[in-house]
């Protein structure tokens, strides 16, 4: 009873409703259980529509009710079955432009103005985590982009417009994915794969499989962000766009070295290094603009971790922590990735102090991904508490999780 409550399946009548609010001393709007005012599919846009106009409207829809925090959307799961329908969809299925527009003018200073406001939470995200700016983003996309949509436009102001839409909705899937609600990053990720193939732009849906594959590996599937990697591989080729091509290669290694196969990742390490030899930085697409060395070399530098290799590790990873800037999420997570490294060199005390600097840096920073590389991290460290900085870590590691 409880979990059809959670999915939004039933409704939670009275008296139990009445009683959970009374226990946790909390409105039933806040416990998302809404008495029948609001029922929701619990796999809303989890499914790649064909159909434009139902794309559009399920957008709204989930953007509506992951506003209201709705237990159907927040507490889902991720859903690896679906993700590889929603591919073969795109792939393989038949996509409809059938949108019905209103009488709303859309110009392409509209489009300009969702490009600027894209770029400024994505500033925001990167320098603050996911948590900060992510309601803003949403309540963004539902007051201006959704109407927008909708609107009477030229071809070429509709196609740049559906572009800014996938590219909002896949910064909002990664801020999902950052503060850890991966059902919901799912959902963001598979419509920007639909509003990318609206506007025509195949580099783009392939850089978003691309996403997908990284959520995968952080959620400890290889084998699922394998595939998704090698179709955006393959996907990003046929489209000559060669920053697309290059994540999609340095994930598909990524991926082979979290299955410890070091000839798969070397393999797709040669072939991201060649692709990443061809970007031009004053050509690459907008999305494409922060890939550079120091991504680059994070890539690579965490491959040869999790193959066990400190020596090739060593100095990609000294690039990205030399260039961390005030990215605080880059910061914590190239001192982390040092920390492992001198562990597999067996320097406890050194592995300490950068586990130390990984800590001091996410201070403020709301970001359950790294958070949860601390948290390995200490499980990492934990067979060496007999080491007094080690210990020291730990202890200051549980106050700051725990708050």
């Amino acid at each position: 009873m409880i979990s059809a409550w959670e999915s939004g399946e039933r409704d939670a009548s009275d008296p139990y409703r009445s009683l959970l609010c009374e226990a946790y001393g909390k409105r039933g709007d806040e416990l998302g259980l809404s008495g029948g005012a609001e029922r929701v599919r619990s796999d809303i846009g989890l499914s790649y529509s064909g159909s434009l106009e139902s794309a559009t409207t399920t957008l709204g829809e989930l953007a509506r009710f992951d506003e209201m925090k709705h237990s159907a959307v927040i507490l889902g799961k991720y859903m690896p079955e679906e993700l590889n329908a929603a591919c073969l969809d795109w792939l393989f299925g038949n996509s409809v432009t059938d949108l019905r527009p209103t009488a709303a003018r859309v110009t392409s200073q509209d489009v300009v103005e969702v490009r600027a406001m894209t770029e400024s939470f994505d500033g925001l995200d990167r320098r603050f985590g996911g948590e900060h700016c992510r309601m803003m983003a949403l309540r963004y996309l539902r007051e201006r982009v959704l109407p927008a949509i909708r609107g009477n436009k030229t071809a070429a102001v509709e196609r740049d417009l559906f572009s800014a839409t996938a590219v909002l909705c896949e910064l909002i899937g990664w801020m999902a994915y950052d503060t850890s609600r991966h059902s919901l990053a799912q959902r963001y990720f598979t419509q920007a794969l639909r509003f990318a193939e609206a506007a025509g732009d195949r580099s783009y849906a392939a850089y978003v499989l691309a996403s997908m594959a990284d959520q995968a590996l952080y959620l400890r599937r290889p084998d699922q962000a394998l595939r998704l990697a090698q179709v955006s591989r393959d996907a990003s080729t046929r489209s000559g766009t060669p920053v697309a091509t290059t994540e999609a290669s340095i994930l598909e290694a990524r991926a082979f070295a979290a299955q410890g196969d070091e000839a798969g990742c070397a393999a797709a390490l040669k072939r991201a290094e060649d692709t990443f030899s061809r970007v031009v930085p004053s050509e690459a697409p907008a999305w494409g603009k922060h890939w550079g060395e120091v991504l680059f070399a994070s890539h690579v530098g965490t491959c040869w971790v999790e193959l066990g290799r400190p020596d090739e590790a060593r100095a990609m990873l000294q690039l990205v922590w030399d260039n961390t800037k005030d990215q605080a999420r880059r910061r914590v997570y190239g001192a982390v990735q040092l920390s492992r490294v001198a562990l597999l060199d067996r320097d406890v005390e050194q592995a300490a102090a950068f586990a130390t600097t990984a800590l001091d840096s996410a201070t403020g920073l709301t970001s359950h991904r790294s958070r949860e590389h601390l948290n390995q991290l200490r499980q990492q460290l934990a067979r060496h508490n007999e080491v007094a900085a080690v210990r020291e870590f730990q202890l200051r590691a549980e106050l700051l999780l725990a708050a």
